[in-house]
């Protein structure tokens, strides 16, 4: 088990307050763990944390638990997983998703597919939920088949300021199968059909239709040596929208990443093309997203954490709908420093930048430059093993 606290002070411009410096404390922690167990590990990372807002910065709460449950049994292998957070806004960089807490350079848990980087809104305190449950059963020893499924809900909390978005419910579904061509390569296919439902949206004038979608991909992943891997999924996307006249149409699918390992660091990169369900601000749309994240450790006390998110993201093919597109930048430093066997110092920049083309059939979307300075201190004692007695 790792565990960590934080306290940090952060200044923000741009997001809470038109003009000047909004400015927040905040003290936040996460937990993890890793069972020992060969054939049935479970984990759990948690974080969490309290904001109290002054000089026009809104106090709040923010949280994020992912749970992951595997057993084997023979050839099979059954994953359980839960991730669900409590956000003031939508999630941008870190292990919390909040900026300026002392936590970038550590990946959030991923549940069910990648979406790359969602449109961003104004204070929204926001409750997102996503359960997952995959299979895989080993045929011969090149080949398997897999499956999985996950079910997602999105609700907004209204907060002081009245914040609100478009809830949401998707369902997920997928199968396939890969084949191991030798030791550094493996290749295979894959069905996925997701549907897109809106709830309760008429209440704020933005009717937005129910719509599902299809995936038919080709994967393929591969070794190129001890530190460089990549995977590729590609293939086309049918999506068919459900409300008065139905509209279908036909667009490509790529899920792309590539990793690179060294003692002291580490860098990926992903491209994400899919549909998705519009992060609580358009009633679904169409997305590119590329990712690139990357830290490094310096002299032992010194460590640095990147994170630049690009998202470009356009309105899907809707009967008598005016078109839309955004174009949304997250881009996050951190530099650490040791100041003890487990204490640390940090001091963290980020900046959030969304452009809107089109006001039309978005709620509560935030349109401009965000600015956050955070800097604060961390305690985070060496990692606890559980032995059995």
């Amino acid at each position: 088990m790792q565990w960590a606290v934080s306290a940090s002070s952060s200044l923000d411009w741009g997001y809470y307050s038109g003009s000047g410096a909004a400015v927040g404390t905040s003290v936040s922690g996460d937990v993890a763990y890793l069972s020992e167990s060969k054939y049935h590990p479970f984990s759990m990372v948690l974080a969490a944390g309290n904001t109290w807002g002054w000089s026009g910065e809104p106090s709040y709460r923010f949280a994020s638990l992912g749970l992951s449950q595997l057993i084997n049994v023979g050839r099979w292998n059954f994953t359980i997983s839960d991730n669900v957070s409590y956000l003031p806004e939508t999630a941008t960089s870190g292990l919390s998703g909040v900026p300026g807490v002392g936590d970038l350079g550590v990946p959030p848990i991923q549940v069910g597919p990648d979406s790359g980087q969602g449109l961003l809104t104004n204070y929204s305190p926001q409750v997102s939920n996503t359960a997952g449950a995959s299979v895989q059963r080993q045929i011969t020893g090149k080949t398997a088949f897999n499956a999985s499924g996950s079910y997602s809900i999105l609700r907004f909390v209204n907060g002081s300021n009245g914040g609100f978005g478009l809830e949401n419910d998707t369902r997920t579904g997928s199968a396939g199968f890969t084949h191991r061509l030798n030791a550094r390569s493996t290749f295979g296919g894959n069905y996925a059909y997701s549907s897109f439902i809106f709830l309760n949206n008429l209440s704020h004038g933005v009717p937005e239709p129910n719509f599902a979608s299809q995936i038919a991909s080709f994967t393929y992943s591969h070794q190129v040596s001890r530190r460089l891997s990549f995977n590729l999924a590609a293939g086309p996307e049918w999506t068919k929208m459900s409300q008065g006249q139905a509209s279908q149409s036909l667009n490509a699918y790529v899920d792309a990443s590539g990793n690179y390992t060294t003692e002291f660091g580490h860098m990926s990169a992903t491209y994400v093309r899919s549909t998705n369900s519009g992060f609580g601000v358009v009633g679904g749309s169409l997305s590119d997203s590329i990712t690139f994240s990357a830290s490094h450790l310096y002299g032992k006390v010194w460590n640095t954490a990147t994170t630049v998110a690009w998202t470009h993201t356009s309105s899907l093919p809707t009967p008598n709908a005016t078109p839309y597109n955004f174009k949304t930048l997250v881009a996050g430093f951190q530099v650490s420093r040791a100041l003890a066997r487990s204490l640390s110092a940090f001091a963290s920049y980020t900046v959030e930048d969304q452009t809107n083309a089109s006001t039309f059939g978005t709620v509560n979307l935030f349109d401009g430059i965000n600015n956050v300075v955070g800097f604060g201190i961390t305690y985070s004692p060496v990692s606890r093993r559980f032995t059995r007695p």
